[in-house]
């Protein structure tokens, strides 16, 4: 049985549900890498140049993890997401960035996402993947085109079971906590941040619990505009949530040499600070960013909360 290996990063933390079921659907058997520690942050560290961002270098640590253990690693190939939604450039090149500077030392399986010009790559694509794994090119898109369709069922479901109601009532203090999936739900990179807030019996609310139309017709002033796909989906989520009186704070996690939240966090910043009182705190992190000096910050801007 052919082994495909998921990195526990980027990707993963949005679509790992859409890849795992394709595999499986294969007859692949399915590994992740494990959860982001110090030695798979220092693995990808010596890999990438330091202009790298934090993300990236510790993907490329995943992939380090994997490279004994499966028989390809698997890395879409990411460029939109929907009309007018562009992702990072790390994303569109990563399959590239991890042949070179692992120096090929591991298999790639990859696959095209390009919904807002060329959805046709996506089955293109998939011809390789049915060449390579040597499985039937009707079988192959069959197994993707379910894989899809549960992954569409699973984000529709996990729209309706979330807990958020803007202006809704809620005895607990509600926070959000914005930032790239990758960033805040990664238990090492965000250093524990949701859970510490959750143990000060906070309600935590991120761009999970808005639907995604919401989203969209928040972001103004960039609707119908070419932008990041993340671009949107942080900025109608941060003024979604800064209507709502309920939300008494707003953290933004984001990686330094971050170029999309460059950008995006200077929109939200200024947009809070000229229109709303809510408190807003920005940390910044790195691999030499330290959990006490990290944890500082968060007690004092939870003070200013009340």
């Amino acid at each position: 049985m052919i082994t495909i290996g998921l990195p526990k990063s980027l990707f993963y933390f949005d679509h790992h549900i859409l890849w795992e079921r394709f595999f499986y659907n294969l007859g692949c058997s399915v590994i992740t890498s494990r959860n982001t520690n110090s030695q798979i942050m220092d693995d990808g560290i010596k890999c990438c140049s330091n202009e790298t961002c934090l993300p990236v270098k510790v993907f490329h640590g995943h992939v380090f993890n994997l490279k004994s253990s499966a028989d390809y690693i698997f890395i879409p190939r990411y460029t939109s997401l929907d009309k007018n939604e562009y992702t990072c450039p790390k994303f569109c090149g990563l399959p590239d960035m991890i042949l070179l500077n692992l120096k090929g030392q591991v298999k790639i399986l990859e696959i095209k996402i390009h919904p807002d010009l060329f959805p046709s790559r996506t089955y293109e694509s998939l011809i390789c993947i049915s060449e390579i794994l040597k499985i039937k090119y009707s079988r192959v898109v069959k197994a993707f085109e379910d894989a899809a369709a549960l992954y569409h069922k699973h984000i529709w479901n996990r729209c309706d079971d979330n807990q958020y109601a803007p202006d809704g009532t809620n005895s607990k203090k509600i926070l959000s906590v914005l930032g790239h999936p990758y960033m805040i739900y990664d238990n090492y990179l965000s250093m524990n941040l949701i859970k510490k807030l959750e143990k000060r019996s906070l309600t935590v609310v991120t761009s999970r619990d808005i639907d995604h139309q919401t989203k969209r017709r928040n972001a103004y002033p960039f609707q119908g505009k070419v932008f990041w796909h993340i671009g949107f989906e942080l900025l109608g989520s941060a003024f979604t949530f800064a209507n709502d009186k309920n939300i008494k704070g707003m953290i933004y996690l984001t990686p330094f040499a971050c170029g999309v939240d460059a950008f995006v966090i200077e929109f939200i910043e200024k947009r809070v600070k000229d229109r709303y009182s809510i408190p807003f705190l920005k940390i910044i992190v790195d691999e030499h960013t330290g959990e006490a000096g990290f944890d500082t910050r968060l007690e004092a801007f939870l003070d200013t909360v009340g």
